[in-house]
């Protein structure tokens, strides 16, 4: 007889399970963004895509915790080639060394900024599709008692 894994497994499990569902949701639409203007990155597919992993956590009992900087990184993926293509562009450039190690350190500085801003639509589209899961399940409990 197979070993039955421990809960906190189970829920890791399903915790990943719904923030690549909800990243990789958001991921095309990400892309498609960026490839659609060429010089802007629109996050708002992650708010949703971490909406939809907040609602699939909260109604199966897992916590939610971290779950929005997971979805943010996964669905902001697409920054990574803004930041390849900006470095693309800066790298031909001829100017001192130290023009070019400042304008590292800032493409740095964006990569940082750029997925913190994720991370921050994931946390938000988590927080909100809990607190949706938790009101629906409320109005369920009340039609179902009366």
């Amino acid at each position: 007889m197979l070993p039955r894994p421990d809960i906190r497994v189970r829920n890791l499990s399903m915790r990943w399970r719904c923030v690549l569902l909800g990243g990789g949701a958001a991921l095309p639409c990400t892309a498609f963004s960026y490839w659609r203007t060429g010089s802007e990155v629109s996050l708002g597919a992650v708010a949703v895509g971490g909406l939809l992993t907040g609602y699939l956590l909260a109604r199966s009992n897992v916590e939610t915790g971290r779950a929005g900087l997971h979805v943010g990184i996964v669905g902001g993926l697409p920054l990574l080639w803004a930041l390849l293509d900006t470095y693309a562009v800066t790298a031909g450039f001829t100017e001192p060394a130290w023009f070019k190690l400042a304008g590292g350190v800032l493409l740095v500085g964006a990569a940082v900024a750029g997925f913190g801003i994720a991370a921050l639509a994931g946390e938000v589209g988590v927080r909100a599709g809990a607190w949706l899961a938790d009101a629906l399940d409320h109005r369920r409990d009340s039609v179902t008692t009366s």
